[in-house]
Order: structure tokens, then C-alpha cells, then sequence
């Protein structure tokens, strides 16, 4: 990220950066090389792979990849590492997917911030193994564990991530979407393109939570449509969106190693 950040660097330091850590370098070809990017050009190498993605997207997907590779295990038993990974990609595929219908930020720009929009979690998991155990064991909803997690650490996972998003020199606006896109309500988010990443980051979170085997209620169903309908248009039915996306997170978990689930079809969940 320092590097991307320099005026004096190019694509060619951070292919050789990268290239030193072998396992990087393999999951980066894997991402160029994918079928998800349907560029249909094939790269052998970590230098042909950041002129095809560019320098913004090869130093982000170099940090997600990083974290991703280097935190598949850890020390708090009541912390799924290999869910939090597979959820995170559901949210990651869902970020792109919308990202690139609603036609208001770059694809894997979502990519990146979905994947990394709950980092906050695995860092509390990491640093506070047997404290954060305690609180994931209270079986509580997700602001009440921000609100638990505020009392024990001064800070909750949410506004974490939204701190290691500006440390890692990633864009304002999705700092603050990381943040906020659970309390969508807040007036943090003005009505700026940050409200708008946080609407879509949200809008993935909640079809991450389908393809996890999450059965809401219709009214859910209905808000999420209406969310939708605004953020994305209604060219596509939001069941063909979801549809998709729950075969290309599949795919990816194929790729990455992850565990994923077999989905019913939009339409049977929600009139199931």
C-alpha cells in the first residue's frame, strides 16, 4: 500500500514486491486468470497479471489476499475462521456483482471493501482471543455485540475496520461504509457517493447472509428488493442477481479453499 502510494513507484515494484511471497503471487494469478473477471486473456506471470488488473486493484487485492492467506486459524475457539473467510467472500462476489450493475463504483473496489468490511471482527478475535470468546458466546444480535464490545475494548469492530481502511490508505468513503453500512440510518453518512457504497455494501452483506443459510421473513425479502431496485435499477430481476452470485461464491470457494453451501434458488427461499 506504501508503494502504491508513492509518486516514484510503478506497476513493476509492486509485481516484485509481491513476487517474493510465492503463495501471494499463486492466489493473484488465480484472481486474473478467473473466469469472474471474463477478460478471456490468460497471464503467467505476477508483472502480466498488475498491467491486466492495474496498480490500484493489484496493491488492494495483494493486501486482501495477504490477510486472507495469513489468518485462515487462531487462538479464540469461539471464532470461526473459515466461516468469517466464506462469509466475507460471499460479501466480497456480491460487492462486485452489484458494483458493476449499479455502474457507480469501480468492481473490484467492492471487491476489496467487502472482503475486508469485517475485519474488525478477526482483528478483536486476534488480539483478545479469551475476551471476545465471552462475548461471541452471549449468542447476541450484531449491535448488541458492537455495544458489548464498545464496553470491553473502547471500540467496536465496526468502527475498527473503518480505522484499518484509512491505515491501509484505502478510499475515505469506504472507510466510513465499512463503518456505517449497518446503521444505515445515521446521519455520518450524509447523502454522498459514501452513503451509496454503504448501501451497497449492505445490500451484499444481506445476500451474503442468503447464500449462508439465512430463511428471513417476507418483509425482509421486500426490503431488500425495494434496496435493490434503487441501487441497481430494475433491468435484472434481483433473483437472477442472486442466483449468480451464489454460483460465483461457490466457484471461489472452490478456488480459495473456503467452505460454502449448497443455495436454493432465490425464488424457493423467499416463497418458501
Amino acid at each position: 500500500m506504501k508503494l502504491c502510494r508513492s509518486d516514484t513507484s510503478s506497476l513493476d515494484d509492486i509485481a516484485q514486491l509481491v513476487q517474493v511471497d510465492p503463495t501471494l503471487s499463486a492466489e493473484i494469478l488465480k484472481y486474473a486468470n478467473s473466469a469472474f473477471l471474463a477478460t478471456g486473456a490468460q497471464v503467467a506471470s505476477v508483472q502480466r497479471a498488475a498491467v491486466k488488473l492495474g496498480m490500484q486493484t493489484i496493491s488492494r487485492l495483494a493486501l486482501c489476499l495477504s490477510l486472507f492467506a495469513s489468518n485462515r486459524q487462531g487462538r479464540c475457539r469461539g471464532f470461526d475462521y473459515s466461516g468469517f473467510w466464506s462469509a466475507s467472500l460471499a460479501r466480497a462476489v456480491a460487492g462486485k456483482a452489484l458494483a458493476r450493475r449499479s455502474g457507480s463504483f469501480d468492481p473490484d473496489e467492492l471487491f476489496s471493501c467487502a472482503l475486508l468490511s469485517h475485519m474488525g471482527e478477526l482483528v478483536l478475535a486476534s488480539i483478545f482471543p479469551e475476551e471476545y470468546e465471552i462475548i461471541l458466546n452471549e449468542q447476541t444480535s450484531a449491535e448488541e455485540r458492537r455495544t458489548m464490545e464498545r464496553l470491553r475494548f473502547d471500540i467496536d469492530s465496526a468502527e475498527l475496520a473503518a480505522e484499518l481502511f484509512l491505515d491501509w490508505g484505502l478510499p475515505a468513503p469506504f472507510a466510513l461504509a465499512a463503518a456505517f453500512h449497518e446503521e444505515l440510518e445515521t446521519s455520518e453518512l450524509g447523502e454522498s457517493t459514501t452513503r451509496k457504497a454503504a448501501e451497497l455494501l449492505h445490500l451484499a452483506c444481506r445476500i451474503s447472509l442468503l447464500c449462508q443459510g439465512f430463511r428471513p421473513a417476507i418483509d425482509w425479502f421486500e426490503e431488500t428488493e425495494t434496496m435493490a431496485a434503487k441501487l441497481i435499477g430494475t433491468t435484472e430481476k434481483l433473483s437472477t442477481v442472486v442466483d449468480a452470485i451464489t454460483s460465483q461464491w461457490q466457484e471461489w470457494g472452490k478456488t480459495f479453499a473456503l467452505p460454502t453451501r449448497s443455495c436454493p434458488p432465490y425464488d424457493e427461499i423467499r416463497n418458501g
